[in-house]
């Protein structure tokens, strides 16, 4: 017989989560791609009974992006974005660092810039 995986979706793993219930705000939001986090209190993956949380508090013992993290533990990028969200807003996870330049406000900035960039080569 055939292992048919998880049955259940990764986003609903933390459907129950302790800010959520609590009504709590979330301060961070969903982190970008290129932020860097770190585990605030790295033994607590120890305690942890999701194996993909307990993966994300002990790879972040020292700060790592966001998408390099999901890149390691082999999670779909927005399923990792996603936990780390959470565990921002729980404060188990710290953000460190919004990295790269700020986002464009317009989708012609970030070409008029690119075509700047290439007129100067």
């Amino acid at each position: 017989m055939v292992d048919a995986g998880p049955l259940v979706r990764p986003f609903a793993l933390r459907a129950g989560s302790p800010s959520a219930a609590a009504g709590r705000p979330r301060r961070g939001g969903v982190p970008d791609v290129l932020a860097a986090v770190r585990a605030a209190d790295p033994g607590d993956a120890d305690r942890e009974p999701a194996p993909e949380v307990a993966a994300i508090l002990r790879a972040c013992t020292a700060p790592r992006r966001v998408a390099d993290l999901a890149a390691e533990l082999g999670m779909p990028l927005n399923l990792l974005r996603h936990l780390a969200g959470e565990l921002i807003a729980e404060g188990r996870l710290l953000l460190e660092r919004p990295c790269g330049p700020p986002r464009p406000e317009r989708g012609t900035d970030i070409l008029t810039r690119v075509l700047e960039g290439l007129r100067s080569l």
